[in-house]
């Protein structure tokens, strides 16, 4: 069960991510100042599912013992 939301959330993720984050916005530019604010979305949107994913194992590994 686990796997499937898991897999449907990932799909959805990979699937809506051109839409919100300007992926290659920033291929032609120096610094950061053309770069929009978008780029780093998908970075804080993988580091909150990492974070998320490491919580929810140690909250179910601890009431497993």
């Amino acid at each position: 069960m686990i796997k499937k939301i898991f897999l449907t959330i990932l799909v959805w993720v990979i699937a809506t991510l051109g839409c919100f984050a300007q992926i290659f916005a920033c291929d032609n530019a120096d610094d950061d100042a053309y770069c929009p604010l978008d780029t780093w979305v998908i970075v804080f949107a993988v580091a909150a599912f990492v974070f998320a994913a490491i919580h929810l194992y140690r909250k179910q590994k601890s009431l497993q013992a």
